[in-house]
């Protein structure tokens, strides 16, 4: 079921991350060149930065999907199959705890900068911030596929008997 949710997801994801990867290469150039000839555009900063900050948090999910995140496998990798699955489900358990507890302070983080704007724009970071619990809402789903393919890859062993070491590198929703 997650994985659905989360290959649909992804599709999203890439196309915004193109769109607003762009803006900022467009913002940015489009700025220097206005500064060059003493027209500086004084929200380019602002905007680039926001920008910048959207696109971190969505392209961590981006790689979460296709399990490219810093991981040390070494001594995992050493252990049998069904060890090595027992492991990463604790893993991504850990890992969904964490984005869990991350929603509640990004919500948090909202109501703090509830009444803060941005400078050269008057955009209130509230609406920024938005981006720390959705993307943690993202990452959770994305966790959640992980954590059912590691069960169906638990089951799979358990039914085989399997003995070679398991595919630690699976793409979800790729």
């Amino acid at each position: 079921m997650f994985n659905k949710i989360s290959r649909s997801i992804y599709k999203i994801e890439v196309a915004l991350a193109q769109i607003i990867l762009s803006l900022i290469v467009i913002l940015v150039f489009s700025a220097a060149i206005a500064r060059s000839m003493s027209y500086p555009i004084i929200w380019s900063v602002e905007i680039a930065k926001i920008l910048f900050m959207v696109i971190c948090f969505l392209c961590i999910d981006i790689t979460l999907k296709k399990n490219k995140h810093i991981g040390i496998t070494y001594f995992v990798e050493k252990l049998k199959p069904k060890a090595q699955t027992v492991i990463q489900i604790f893993v991504l358990l850990l890992m969904l705890a964490f984005t869990i507890f991350s929603i509640g302070k990004g919500v948090e983080i909202i109501e703090l900068y509830k009444f803060r704007l941005f400078n050269a724009t008057g955009i209130p970071y509230r609406y920024v911030m938005l981006v720390i619990p959705l993307s943690m809402v993202l990452m959770s789903i994305t966790i959640m596929a992980h954590i059912e393919n590691r069960i169906r890859s638990l089951k799979a062993i358990k039914n085989t008997g399997e003995t070679e070491r398991s595919d630690m590198n699976k793409k979800v929703g790729v």
